[in-house]
């Protein structure tokens, strides 16, 4: 059966759900499916990006300060006939979930409702969120969490088990790209001595994400050059760690050739105090490339679904566990930790099985 699906999102900038959507739609296409996306807001990065593969995209409205009753109304006539609406974090489901009321008052038919939560930092930064959360989980036919701890929030909030869903995000599955070639480049680039070891983290700069042990961690290992990579998230913290970093370390900003970036690096770090199962690792995975994590739910359950280790592990925010863990590990440990989790991220984790499990959630 070929669907109308609406997707809305208040931002398209450069970030996991960015290229989870774009992957999710590409599949949807591929598969015969009429899809639009609507996004609001002032960040649009990636739309052209989206356009160029055939997506169609709604940029004409852009939200006022508060909340835009402009906007609801706006979001009534696009929704209308569609079959699916899918919203993707809380903003857009915080206007959705009223409209399902005013639609059942005026007695128009009203598309099944999917909300998917790619995180919930705002929780953490704003705990009031957490009422938004409430009212709009509710209201969903299926919030769908990327991790098992994004569902746990919903479960905390009262939400049947019925109404939720674990929908782990895929990846693009394609050869791992050279990897010699990359690092040249990369390194001539940014004047990074090609001889040292290159590793990499790719997120938004945020606390979250906690690249500020990085650059500790950084400072007890001259042999490593590291390479952050994402854009700021958070104006405050990008510039202490331009002022704490280390020569060792190089802030990238936002980039678009991640892959490229992942496959130049030896080793992939991730020190994050919070995950869903996040986007940047599985595509670390696509390109062969060992990773070091923190020891959080959203990282743990990449090796509790694997029959082989497929990452070094280290106790979150423990900076002397990072360094005993990494001390010892050969050239021959870390080419086997990234081959075991490529081969677990090409059975469990591209975005095809991820586009079967969103059909199934939008059957019903």
């Amino acid at each position: 059966m070929k669907l109308k699906i609406t997707h809305i999102t208040q931002f398209l900038g450069v970030g996991g759900l960015e290229k989870v959507l774009e992957l999710l739609i590409e599949e949807q296409i591929r598969a015969g499916h009429e899809v639009k996306l609507i996004v609001y807001d002032y960040e649009q990065s990636w739309v052209d990006s989206f356009r160029s593969k055939g997506v169609i995209v709604e940029t004409d409205y852009k939200k006022k300060d508060g909340y835009d009753f402009g906007l609801l109304k706006y979001l009534a006539n696009q929704i209308e006939g569609s079959d699916i609406v899918h919203t993707h974090d809380i903003n857009p489901a915080l206007y959705i979930a009223p409209l399902r009321i005013v639609f059942r008052l005026s007695d128009r038919k009203f598309p099944r409702f999917i909300h998917t939560a790619h995180g919930m930092d705002h929780i953490h930064k704003r705990p009031i969120t957490k009422c938004y959360e409430a009212f709009a989980s509710h209201m969903t036919d299926l919030t769908v969490g990327v991790g098992k701890a994004v569902c746990d929030v919903y479960r905390t909030l009262g939400l049947p088990a019925h109404k939720i869903a674990l929908i782990e995000n895929g990846t693009r599955l394609t050869s791992p790209l050279e990897k010699d070639s990359n690092k040249i480049k990369i390194c001539q680039e940014f004047g990074i001595d090609p001889k040292l070891k290159l590793w990499g983290a790719v997120a938004r700069i945020v606390p979250l994400k906690n690249q500020k042990m990085i650059l500790s961690f950084a400072k007890i290992r001259p042999d490593i050059h590291f390479l952050l990579v994402g854009p700021s998230g958070d104006e405050a913290y990008w510039s202490e760690l331009e002022k704490l970093k280390p020569e060792n370390v190089t802030m990238m900003g936002s980039r678009s050739d991640i892959p490229q970036i992942l496959a130049a690096l030896d080793v992939f770090i991730s020190a994050s105090t919070h995950e869903g199962i996040p986007l940047s690792v599985l595509e670390a995975g696509a390109q062969s490339v060992p990773c070091v994590l923190s020891d959080i739910p959203g990282h743990r359950t990449l090796q509790d679904q694997a029959t082989a280790p497929i990452a070094l592990f280290f106790n979150s925010d423990n900076l002397e566990d990072l360094y005993l863990q990494t001390k010892t590990l050969n050239e021959n440990q870390a080419k086997a930790l990234g081959q075991q989790l490529h081969a677990h991220v090409e059975k469990n984790y591209s975005a095809k099985a991820m586009y079967q499990k969103y059909l199934d959630a939008y059957k019903g």
